[in-house]
């Protein structure tokens, strides 16, 4: 079956996009999901220009009823749905005893618990047409002990374990899910933008382009596996390394100034805290 019509979260910003325009240069009919409207609609235009339909759904994900509104916007504009990228994520980027309760739940909530339930809704409507591809965007954060990242890679993690058996127990249906393990990517996502507001530098010797991550998005559609690491050198090695080695992942943050680096942020995000305005901290 040729896959037509897919969802992609966070399709406001960063990865998101480059997700975006490679599923519609396939002709695929999209429904857009972040809570910046503007922003999407300028992306559904570009879209719209090579001829796919390109929808858009204005949705916090950090809302108890996105899963629903998303499910419910995708069957009005899409009818069916082929293809789900759950690419939103959140990164407070501060130390973990200075995040709220409230702060915390927030990323479960966008990163882990609404792209459950989303898959969740789809499921059904998957399993009567006997195709879907369930893709998750998930991070190597949690291997990689990056600092200041414990609720999200908590989160990326389980995002992965879901993919992990959710592929194992549907794929025989023709329904597969995915999870696309991210190392560092360059130029995309929240990162990017606390660094173009800080004002602070990152080295790219460890960053992929985020061009590679729509490639492997098309590959989950295509050769869909459990799990598809994207990182410099070989991926998959490289996380099992981290695994065996726990000392690894830190070593790597030391050696590439991701630490020292994190700190600075951190600091930033902790001295901002009392003003809003300042704090970007929201749905990739």
């Amino acid at each position: 079956m040729e896959p037509r019509n897919a969802i992609v979260t966070g399709a406001s910003h960063g990865i998101g996009q480059h997700i975006a325009r490679a599923l519609a240069a396939r002709h695929m009919n999209l429904l857009l999901v972040a809570r910046s409207e503007a922003e999407l609609a300028r992306l559904a235009r570009e879209l719209e220009t090579g001829g796919s339909k390109a929808a858009v759904a204005a949705v916090d994900l950090g809302g108890p009823s996105a899963a629903r509104q998303i499910a419910e916007a995708a069957a009005a504009e899409l009818g069916t749905v082929d293809v789900l990228v759950n690419n939103a994520a959140i990164e407070p980027q501060t130390r973990f005893h200075v995040l709220t309760p409230a702060e915390i739940g927030n990323v479960l909530q966008v990163d882990l618990i609404s792209p459950l339930l989303l898959a969740r809704l789809l499921l059904p409507g998957m399993l009567q047409q006997r195709y879907g591809r369930i893709i998750n965007i998930s991070s190597l954060a949690g291997h990689t002990s990056f600092p200041y990242t414990e609720a999200y890679a908590a989160a990326k993690d389980g995002l992965t374990a879901f993919s992990r058996v959710l592929h194992s127990d549907y794929q025989h249906t023709g329904v597969t899910a995915t999870s696309i393990i991210l190392g560092p990517v360059k130029d995309t996502g929240i990162s990017a933008r606390t660094l173009a507001e800080t004002g602070l530098t990152a080295s790219t010797a460890f960053s992929v382009s985020p061009h590679k991550v729509a490639a492997a998005t098309l590959r989950a559609i295509g050769n869909p596996k459990a799990e598809i690491v994207v990182s410099i050198g070989p991926g998959r090695l490289l996380k099992a390394l981290m695994d065996y080695f726990p000392g690894l992942g830190p070593a790597l943050n030391r050696l590439s100034g991701a630490g020292k680096l994190m700190t600075s942020v951190a600091d930033y995000r902790e001295a901002t805290r009392t003003d809003p305005a300042r704090n970007n901290s929201q749905p990739a």
